[in-house]
């Protein structure tokens, strides 16, 4: 039930595939991007971006649009085409994306997103990727046509690299050979580093089960600490950006969504002072800090680019400072006015959709209390996602004397588990944070 759970909510479909050896390590690069100190830029994750020569109004697309967990999937191209809009008249230095480009791998969808992001590259603005768990040799890659799913042509970890070579991998000052990680020097003061978390087979296949977990490899754990050990002598700081997640940002469903070796990763952080780590994955909004050996680690996980409110993050560097604050995409497209509206019901409605299956499961039959009861999963799970969950206890007493909530605890215990696991974040605000670095 929980596996369930978990991929109504969270929309993982792994992707497995192989690790092939794309070329020599380079030799450690000393050019920065910037010589300024001071630098904007903007995080998103989890776009999961299909392109529309892939899909049309049959019932093979309309299908998999509800089983998509909330994903808007008919006007990614227009969304896009608004959001580089922004930047382009807002003008950061740069853009990251932390994985999960693709719904589901593939080759024409990685190529169509790449196209519009040359546009950012064009105007001066750096674009940096790197592969979430959707986008490297999925064999779930597909074309839908009429009542059909049909395969078409996956993302090779050779196809990433060249597709991509103009967001990240051109610019890089050192990469690891085992993986599709790399680090950048930015400025005189920063170095970041681009993780590839997936975990890939031994069989060099695409497989069709999916396989959510992720892992920091042997060899490009050693790669990693190489790396922060060269800024440590350097004196620089460094910022990791990672699909999986290094804390469990949901008591209840972690598995599959934290590293298989946090623990060991995040020592590893501690060891050399890295101050803050961004992830996705989880598709929530969520802000979470750690102290360990009196060094405290924060992540930010960025909630999917795919799903209302369409949040991206917001980055101001300086020497000695940190300012993060989440914004949303808020636009109309041609052919819906209110978007923003319009993809927030829809996540919503996939919301509620889970809170009458679950009841009816449980043998609740009374229409009035179902419909009350879903309402409110639709507008507590929105709540958790968007990230505005951190709320006072006089708040989530109110919340907990609302019908809904005392319709579904006297029917789901498994339900109720999980509305109480979302309904406060007692941790951090999670759409804003600042931090001055020692």
């Amino acid at each position: 039930m929980k596996k369930r759970l978990a991929f109504i909510l969270l929309s993982v479909i792994a992707i497995t595939t192989a690790i092939v050896y794309f070329g020599k390590e380079t030799e450690q690069s000393e050019e920065r991007l910037f010589k300024k100190d001071a630098i904007e830029f903007w995080v998103v994750s989890d776009p999961h971006y299909i392109d529309k020569s892939l899909t049309d109004t049959g019932l093979a697309f309309k299908k998999i649009k509800q089983t998509a967990a909330g994903k808007e999937l008919d006007y990614q191209k227009e969304s896009w085409q608004a959001f580089i809009g922004k930047a382009i008249e807002q003008k950061p230095d740069m853009l990251v994306i932390t994985g999960d480009l693709t719904l589901n791998g593939e080759k024409i969808s990685a190529e169509k997103l790449a196209e519009q992001l040359k546009q950012l590259t064009k105007e001066g603005i750096k674009v940096f990727v790197i592969p979430g768990n959707h986008d490297v040799n999925d064999g779930w890659a597909r074309r839908f046509v009429e009542e059909k799913q049909e395969k078409t042509e996956s993302i090779s970890i050779a196809d990433f690299k060249e597709i991509f070579a103009d967001f990240g991998y051109q610019n890089a000052m050192n990469y690891d050979k085992n993986s599709l990680s790399y680090s950048v020097a930015v400025n005189q003061t920063y170095n970041f580093l681009f993780l590839d978390s997936n975990i890939y087979p031994d069989d060099k296949q695409p497989q069709t089960r999916p396989t959510t977990g992720g892992t920091i490899r042997g060899k490009t754990m050693k790669w990693v600490k190489n790396q922060l050990e060269i800024a440590k002598q350097e004196k620089k700081k460094t910022l990791v950006f990672v699909h999986h997640n290094v804390f469990a940002h949901n008591k209840l469903l972690s598995s599959g969504f934290v590293l298989n070796n946090a623990k060991e990763f995040k020592q590893l952080l501690v060891d050399y002072q890295v101050p803050i780590v961004f992830s996705g994955h989880i598709h929530a909004q969520d802000i979470m800090s750690e102290t360990i050996d009196e060094h405290q680690l924060t992540e930010i996980a960025s909630s999917s680019f795919s799903i209302a409110p369409q949040g991206y993050g917001v980055v101001n560097l300086k020497n000695d400072s940190f300012e993060y604050q989440k914004l949303e995409n808020a636009h109309s497209v041609s052919e819906i006015k209110e978007y923003p509206q319009y993809i927030k019901e829809r996540f919503i409605k996939d919301g509620e959709h889970l809170g009458y299956s679950q009841l009816i499961d449980a043998g609740l039959s009374d229409s009035k209390d179902l419909d009350i009861a879903a309402e409110f999963v639709g507008r507590v799970n929105y709540r958790f996602f968007s990230g505005n969950d951190f709320i006072t206890d006089k708040e989530v007493e109110k919340i907990k004397a609302e019908t809904g909530y005392q319709i579904i605890s006297k029917n789901s215990t498994f339900l109720k588990e999980y509305i109480d696991s979302i309904i406060q974040d007692t941790n951090q605000n999670d759409n804003r944070l600042k931090k001055n670095f020692d």
